[in-house]
C-alpha cells in the first residue's frame, strides 16, 4: 500500500494506477507517457475518450497531444501540432497512442490520414477501438500505406483507461464510479445525523473523483442531513467548456428550494430527477423519469445522462442508494474509504460480487480502496 498524495488520488480517479514512465524503458515508456497526456483529457473529453498521444523520433518526444473535447482536434493531431510548433521534423517518427486511430470522418478529419501526411513511418497502439466505425480500419488503412503498426503496447492498462468509452459504445450506459466514506465497523454513521468519517484533507483528495466525472447523483437523504453544495473543487484548473452536472434523487420533490444544492454555479448546473409531474424549480432543470425500486429508475437516468454526452458518473450517496446502484448492477467501480475508527450506526451491506481490489492507499487513520468489475479486465 501506498501513501495519499494529489498525483495519486488523480490516478485511482481516472482508473490507475498506471505504468510509471520513469520505471520503464523503451517502447513501454514511451506509451507510458501517452496515458498520462490521456490523463489530462479525463472529465473533459466525453462521450469521446481522452485519447493520449506521443510522437518520438531516434528515442526523443518532439510531440505529445490529448483529446479534452469532443467536436476538437484529437490527441494524434495535438500532438503533430505540438511537434510543428516546436520546429520538429515528423518524417520517419514513431506515434504511441493508447488507442486506435480513427478512420472516419466525424466532427473531425481521420487521424489516419494526418498520420499518413505527417510522414510517421511507426505507429504503435494500446488497444483497438471497438466503435464499428473503426474496429481494426485504422490499422489497415496505416497498413495499407506502408506504416508498421503494432497493437497491444501496454494493452491491460490502456484497455482499462478506456473502459468509460468502451462502456458507452457497446452498452449506451455512461460509466459508474460509487464512492462512499465508512467507519471501521462499515457503517455510515448514526442516521439523520452529519457525520465526518474522513479529515477535511482526504476529502479534498476525494474531489479527483469528481474532477473525473461529468455528473454527479446523490440521493434525497443526502441533502437533507448534509445540505452539500456538490460542486467540483479539484484545485486544479480545467478548461472552460466543462459541465459539471449535479443530480439530486427527489422522486416526490419533497426537497425544498432552500438548499444550497440548488444555488447556481456556472458550469455546474443542477438537476432533480423525479417521478412526478412537479411544478418548476428556480435554476433547476428537472429530469422526469419512469418509477424504479426505492423511487426513480436508475437505469434510466444513466441512459438520459448518456443522452445529455455524460460518459462518467459518479454516485455519492447515501447508503441506500449506493446498495440499490450495486444491486441493480449499474456500478463499474467503487471506491471506499474506511476510517481506522468505527463510525456508529447500522452496518452497511454491500454487494461487491464480482468485484475485485485494485489498489489502496493508506492515509493517517484510514484508507482508500478501489474495487473495479472483474469483467473490464477482460477487455
Amino acid at each position: 500500500m501506498v501513501e495519499l498524495t494529489p498525483q495519486r488520488a488523480w490516478e485511482l480517479a481516472t482508473g490507475g494506477p498506471w505504468p510509471d514512465p520513469e520505471t520503464l524503458t523503451g517502447p513501454e515508456h514511451f506509451m507510458a507517457l501517452a496515458l498520462r497526456e490521456g490523463m489530462k483529457g479525463v472529465g473533459l473529453s466525453s462521450p469521446n475518450p481522452p485519447v493520449g498521444c506521443v510522437l518520438v523520433n531516434k528515442d526523443r518526444v518532439i510531440g505529445r497531444g490529448v483529446h479534452t473535447r469532443a467536436g476538437d482536434p484529437h490527441g494524434e493531431i495535438m500532438a503533430l501540432r505540438d511537434a510543428e510548433a516546436q520546429g520538429h521534423a515528423t518524417q520517419s517518427a514513431t506515434a504511441y497512442i493508447t488507442l486506435e486511430p480513427c478512420c472516419h470522418h466525424g466532427r473531425t478529419p481521420p487521424c489516419t490520414e494526418a498520420l499518413i501526411r505527417a510522414g510517421i513511418t511507426q505507429v504503435e497502439v494500446g488497444v483497438r477501438d471497438p466503435n464499428p466505425r473503426v474496429d481494426g480500419g485504422g490499422f489497415a488503412l496505416l497498413r495499407a500505406r506502408g506504416i508498421q503498426v503494432n497493437e497491444g503496447l501496454l494493452g491491460e492498462a490502456c484497455a482499462r483507461f478506456h473502459a468509460p468509452f468502451f462502456k458507452l459504445i457497446r452498452t449506451g450506459l455512461p460509466w459508474v464510479s460509487l464512492k462512499l466514506a465508512l467507519g471501521a465497523d462499515f457503517a455510515l454513521g448514526p442516521e439523520g445525523e452529519r457525520t465526518t468519517v474522513t479529515p477535511e484533507w482526504v476529502q479534498r483528495q476525494a474531489h479527483a473523483l469528481r474532477r473525473a466525472a461529468e455528473a454527479l447523483v446523490v440521493g434525497r437523504r443526502t441533502i437533507e442531513v448534509d445540505d452539500p453544495q456538490l460542486t467540483d473543487r479539484w484545485p486544479a484548473p480545467t478548461l472552460p467548456h466543462r459541465t459539471f452536472r449535479r443530480l439530486v434523487l427527489d422522486s416526490r420533490g419533497r426537497l425544498s428550494p432552500g438548499h444550497r444544492v440548488w444555488i447556481p454555479v456556472e458550469g455546474q448546473p443542477a438537476f432533480r430527477a423525479t417521478v412526478a409531474d412537479l411544478g418548476p424549480l428556480a435554476g433547476v432543470e428537472t429530469l422526469r423519469l419512469p418509477p424504479g425500486p426505492g423511487g426513480c429508475s436508475l437505469r434510466h437516468l444513466l441512459h438520459e445522462l448518456a443522452a445529455l454526452g455524460t460518459g462518467r458518473v459518479l454516485v455519492e450517496g447515501g447508503g441506500t442508494l449506493a446498495a440499490q446502484a450495486l444491486n441493480q448492477g449499474l456500478v463499474d467501480e467503487f471506491h471506499r474509504f474506511v476510517a481506522d475508527s468505527p463510525a456508529g450506526g447500522p452496518t452497511l451491506a454491500l454487494n461487491l460480487d464480482g468485484f475485485r481490489l485494485d489498489a489502496t492507499l493508506v492515509f493517517p487513520g484510514g484508507r482508500w480502496e478501489a474495487w473495479r468489475k472483474q469483467e473490464w479486465h477482460r477487455l
